[in-house]
């Protein structure tokens, strides 16, 4: 039956001209990841303050590994944890 184009639709019946309305979802955050970063930043920065003798290079070296291997590990964890 053909519908009215200036007539409102019934609230109850499906409009077939119009895609659904998908709800917004809630944005997921990456805490895992960012908990990790921190975690292995700071060993990171732990361990070249034990190699490296307190140098400022060997610090930020460190940490910047460090941060790396935590994204890394982060990641994994997070799509491990978004499976199930």
């Amino acid at each position: 039956m053909p519908e009215s184009k200036s007539r409102h639709p019934h609230k109850h019946t499906p409009h077939h001209d119009k895609p659904p309305v998908a709800h917004a979802k809630h944005k997921k955050t990456n805490q895992s990841i960012i908990v990790a970063v921190i975690f292995f930043a700071l060993i990171g920065l732990g361990i070249s303050y034990f190699i490296g003798s307190s140098s400022v290079a060997a610090l930020i070296i460190g940490t910047l590994i460090g941060s790396g291997v935590g994204y890394i590990f982060g990641k994994q964890v997070n799509k491990s944890l978004l499976k199930k």
